[in-house]
């Protein structure tokens, strides 16, 4: 996997060079109504999105014009767009924050429906997972013994960690926010899942990083022992020689994914489902595992270095609750956070 990562990167880097073409990324550009492009309003990170966006034009000959924001603003200027929608697509950030918005999202059935897994399909399919994002734990190999890391969100509760657990704070990060969620929903009850929370904000003994990637550096540097985070950036920063190694919490994981949908009534519909079907489709979705993605089709395998899907215990999603309640756990988050 080594190997191949080395020869990917360098060739994706030298791509993203030549993204000029891709169209404006200064938030200000549009496609225009029936032309051969498409605005992308998107929150990835550059370095490899990008490189997938040029290969979708060079594929296609449609201009991809790019607006690069936070999910967030992105969201909030769909909202203000939709009585003239300038972009034509959203791609980034977790599907949840799709939810909140499904009226703003035009419903399409893609091509590759029939392949996708259930995780990355919404039921009036307004939107789709593009990757699957666990969360996992990491530790130090050289501050802790594999016999003795934490194997399951439970054992990050153990006092021995006490003051030792890098984590972000799920207020600002949204990773880290999915993290707590995770843990809550890993227990049988929803009561049982928030005490889960107060004995972990305990043990992080008053300590909170800025963010969910500044774990694996906190971590591998040694200043905390374990840490809490996404699969995709650990799995990044442990290819490039770091010292760390990867837990897939036995207690459970909710696969929740990234998210890609169409902006309802977009002027550049069919453009729009044409890349949409693209980052779907059975090619690029074989590629991703190459940059740390793990894809959300059912014919496509992980690469080596990552675990087997079939050998993570999952855990379902309630969508609906973490919605109607994320306004509830981070006041209990920093309730918590107060009350150390």
């Amino acid at each position: 996997m080594k190997r191949r990562m080395a020869t990917l990167l360098p060739l994706l880097l030298v791509i993203s060079m030549l993204t000029a073409a891709c169209g404006s990324s200064n938030g200000d550009s549009a496609g225009t109504e029936g032309s051969g492009s498409l605005t992308l309003y998107y929150s990835h990170a550059a370095d490899w999105s990008d490189p997938i966006v040029k290969e979708f034009q060079e594929k296609t000959g449609i201009t991809v014009n790019l607006v690069g924001a936070g999910t967030g603003e992105l969201v909030a200027r769909i909202r203000a767009e939709q009585a003239n929608p300038l972009g034509d697509v959203l791609w980034g950030g977790f599907v949840d924050g799709y939810a909140v918005v499904d009226d703003l999202l035009e419903p399409y059935e893609s091509t590759e429906l029939a392949s996708l897994i259930p995780e990355a399909k919404s039921p009036n399919h307004t939107w789709y997972g593009f990757n699957l994002e666990p969360m996992v734990i990491v530790y130090n190999p050289k501050l802790v013994k594999d016999e003795d890391a934490p194997r399951s969100w439970e054992d990050l509760t153990d006092p021995k960690w006490k003051g030792k657990i890098a984590h972000a704070d799920p207020v600002k990060s949204g990773s880290s926010f999915t993290a707590v969620v995770n843990m809550i929903l890993s227990k049988p009850t929803r009561e049982e899942g928030m005490e889960l929370i107060k004995r972990f904000v305990d043990n992080l003994d008053g300590k909170l990083i800025s963010s969910s990637s500044g774990t694996f550096k906190g971590v591998s540097d040694g200043e905390y022992s374990v840490g809490v985070t996404y699969e995709q950036g650990a799995l990044k920063y442990l290819e490039s020689g770091a010292d760390l190694k990867i837990v897939y919490p036995s207690d459970g994981n909710t696969l929740l994914t990234s998210g890609l949908a169409i902006v309802k009534n977009a002027k550049n519909m069919e453009n729009a489902q044409k890349f949409v079907d693209f980052l779907l489709s059975k090619e690029t979705q074989s590629q991703i595992g190459g940059i740390y993605r793990r894809t959300v089709r059912t014919d496509v395998s992980e690469p080596e270095g990552m675990a087997p899907l079939d050998q993570l215990n999952k855990i379902p999603y309630d969508m609906e609750w973490v919605i109607a309640n994320k306004e509830m756990i981070t006041k209990k988050w920093k309730e918590f956070v107060v009350g150390q």
